[in-house]
């Protein structure tokens, strides 16, 4: 679509140019004439418009539909060039020889005598023939090699947003078995503790994988849903551990004050199950608190849970969930979107920022 557009551009640019171009020697003409007084548009003007411009016109489109896409869109320098001087010096031959029969199909008294090069019929040295022949080359080829610039860019650009989709697309999908294969696993450990938790479990479980199934295969996602998402998913996650053992909060904004918000499905989840997986503890105290805040410019999203390893080294991110989330985060939003991960002796920090408007023009 990009290239039709651009292709219908470029044609309408030629025909303007050839209106002007067309319109000024009419112009010049008509005033030498009203100089003459003689009638200023005749068939005789007519005349010599069609056989003043008619070889810069095939010039043109031997130019444009046969050397420029067949020899120079294809990297053959020496070949256009080539054919170019063939179709110039061709065509200047042929005004040459023209210029003479028309001055000798003049009466003796009125041909030019000191003067061989003056064409009656268009008031130009045959010198000025040949510029003109190099000047509709070269503008020829500078408007060709402008929109097939253009051309390759809008393409380049639609490669990269397949790319970008495709590799969204993979990381989505990677995040799913990651979620199931964690659920699961805190199911099967609340079987042994309480069966009948562990059905409602299984419940509550089936009603995120179909959040996980179908909300979260479109795009983008209001933020009031993504919210819904994480409170289930945490309220599932609480059941599976003893509330004077752990404390698990969250602070999420109002429905009214994140209308028309938008983001990418799934982009907080990773971090809230790493929370539960990595920092919380049945030996000792764990927490995990989990925060939204909405302003004008921005969405952050904050997760502290405890940190029982007790190493506050540097972090070094090797788990698959993680590195997904950086790579989504890069295709998506650029060097718009930060994320910092801070870890302590006794805690582990997760913070995250996105644009809050605007977002659904980094998919566009």
């Amino acid at each position: 679509m990009g290239k039709s557009r651009s292709r219908a551009t470029e044609s309408i640019v030629y025909i303007v140019l050839w209106f002007i171009a067309i319109g000024l020697y009419l112009l010049d003409m008509i005033r030498n004439r009203a100089q003459m007084s003689a009638p200023l548009v005749d068939m005789s003007v007519l005349s010599a418009l069609t056989h003043t411009m008619l070889p810069f016109l095939i010039l043109f489109l031997v130019n444009n539909n046969v050397l420029i896409p067949k020899l120079i869109l294809r990297n053959r320098i020496l070949p256009y060039l080539f054919g170019t001087v063939c179709v110039i010096s061709a065509m200047w031959v042929y005004q040459y020889f023209d210029f003479i029969h028309v001055i000798e199909s003049l009466p003796r008294g009125v041909r030019p005598g000191h003067h061989p090069h003056i064409r009656p019929l268009l008031p130009l040295p045959l010198v000025l023939d040949f510029t003109y022949a190099l000047l509709v080359v070269g503008c020829n080829l500078a408007i060709a090699l402008m929109f097939q610039r253009f051309d390759d860019k809008l393409e380049k650009e639609s490669l990269m947003k397949a790319n970008a989709e495709s590799q969204l697309a993979y990381l989505k999908n990677q995040i799913n078995p990651h979620f199931y294969m964690n659920m699961l696993n805190n199911i099967h450990g609340m079987i042994e503790i309480d069966p009948d938790k562990a059905q409602l479990m299984v419940i509550d479980m089936s009603q995120l994988m179909r959040y996980m199934l179908y909300e979260s295969s479109r795009r983008m996602i209001p933020l009031s849903e993504e919210i819904m998402f994480l409170r289930n998913y945490m309220s599932l996650m609480r059941q599976r551990f003893p509330e004077n053992k752990v404390s698990v909060t969250s602070e999420f904004p109002a429905d009214n004050e994140i209308v028309g918000i938008t983001l990418p499905p799934l982009l907080f989840l990773v971090f809230i199950e790493n929370a539960f997986k990595h920092g919380v503890s049945y030996q000792e105290a764990s927490f995990v608190a989990v925060s939204i805040e909405v302003s004008q410019q921005s969405v952050r999203f904050n997760c502290i849970n405890s940190n029982h390893s007790r190493i506050c080294d540097d972090i070094e991110t090797t788990g698959i969930g993680l590195r997904n989330i950086r790579q989504r985060l890069s295709l998506i939003y650029g060097d718009k979107a930060s994320l910092e991960l801070n870890v302590s002796r006794t805690t582990y920090t997760v913070n995250l920022t996105i644009p809050a408007h605007a977002v659904e023009d980094s998919y566009n």
